[in-house]
């Protein structure tokens, strides 16, 4: 919640694409430096993405996936994404809204009937030491709130933006919560088995599916929403090495998503498109990484934002104290010549007076 307040301030005090508004306060290498940080983050992102569409069609709608057409299917679904501007994702967005909330809905519904609450307990059994170094362990799969920092100086701002902005962090923060909670209290200590809790939990009741197929709905806006998923993330991935790249190149679209593309192929071949790879990649090697790039980058670029903004205020008032002496020096000078001429004047008129 923190760094959603964080990245509401850097909306509403920040004019411009952050990434420009560095390169213009501190400099193009800051700028570039700051930039490779979140591709490399980003591109393991739209890789775990990727990761999960693909186990989701292996293990619940295909036997056998070949991984080279999968590969080559996602590629035009990158290479597209990447091309397009935030203006057209956000109305692509919108149109599966609708859909989203449909699915989420009926999700809920269909899964409250097989809720045990006595298999949440015991509450509390894990310390607190443990839960914090599983959260560290696992930050790969938490900090979306990094959408935001690409629509810094991207979006139009209006009356109640932050409001709207935290608001919805809230709910679907609570949506997500209460998935987890009714995942959990119906599956017990099998929860661990199953791989996707959006669905796993519609088919909790056979009279139900056997009925029915309500949850196709479910089955369905599952894959679409990661597919965008996939490319918006790898339109993300395409601005931060477009500003890279130097302005002279020409075609730095065309280069930028060619090279986002090769990163997440590379990554998902090396991986074999299996979780357990990927997974460990991650635990062993880019923890850290992820850690710093996605809590501590954010809480850096805040009192950088905030130096800057005490500078041009600085700035501001002393231009101010400038123009305000220069203006009391006219007057004074105005007066001063008001006064000889008065004085002039009167010396005039008493010469005049003694003449005659």
């Amino acid at each position: 919640f923190m760094f959603i307040l964080i990245f509401c301030f850097l909306l509403n005090k920040v004019d411009k694409p952050i990434l420009l508004y560095i390169k213009e306060k501190f400099g193009k290498p800051v700028g570039v430096l700051i930039a490779i940080l979140l591709s490399v983050l980003l591109v393991f992102k739209t890789t775990e993405i990727l990761v999960d569409v693909y186990l989701f069609f292996v293990q619940l709608i295909y036997a056998d996936v070949n991984r080279i057409f999968f590969a080559i299917c996602f590629l035009t679904i990158i290479i597209y994404f990447g091309s397009r501007r935030l203006n057209s994702l956000g109305r692509t967005a919108e149109l599966l809204l609708v859909l989203i909330l449909s699915s989420l809905v009926l999700s809920l519904t269909i899964s409250f009937k097989g809720v045990d609450p006595a298999r949440l307990l015991p509450i509390f059994n894990t310390s607190f030491l443990n839960i914090n170094r599983s959260m560290f362990n696992h930050s790969m799969w938490f900090g979306d709130f990094l959408v935001l920092f690409f629509l810094i100086g991207n979006i139009k701002k209006e009356k109640h933006t932050t409001k709207k902005l935290v608001w919805t962090y809230i709910i679907t923060s609570l949506v997500v919560l209460t998935i987890t909670i009714i995942f959990i209290s119906a599956f017990g200590n099998t929860a661990s088995m199953h791989r996707v809790a959006l669905i796993d939990i519609t088919e909790i009741s056979p009279r139900l599916v056997a009925q029915g197929r309500f949850n196709w709905l479910v089955y369905m806006t599952f894959p679409i929403t990661l597919v965008f998923g996939v490319g918006l993330y790898s339109n993300f991935v395409s601005m931060c090495i477009k500003f890279c790249i130097k302005d002279d190149v020409k075609s730095k679209n065309t280069i930028s998503i060619l090279i986002v593309t090769g990163m997440i192929l590379a990554i998902c071949f090396v991986c074999r498109f299996t979780y357990t790879a990927f997974y460990q990649i991650i635990i062993n090697y880019l923890k850290y990484y992820v850690f710093a790039v996605q809590y501590i980058l954010p809480i850096v670029l805040l009192n950088m934002v905030v130096l800057t903004l005490k500078a041009s205020n600085k700035n501001k008032f002393a231009t101010l104290s400038y123009n305000k002496m220069r203006l009391n020096i006219k007057v004074n000078n105005k007066n001063r010549s008001t006064e000889k001429l008065q004085v002039l004047t009167k010396t005039k008129n008493d010469t005049k007076a003694e003449i005659i």
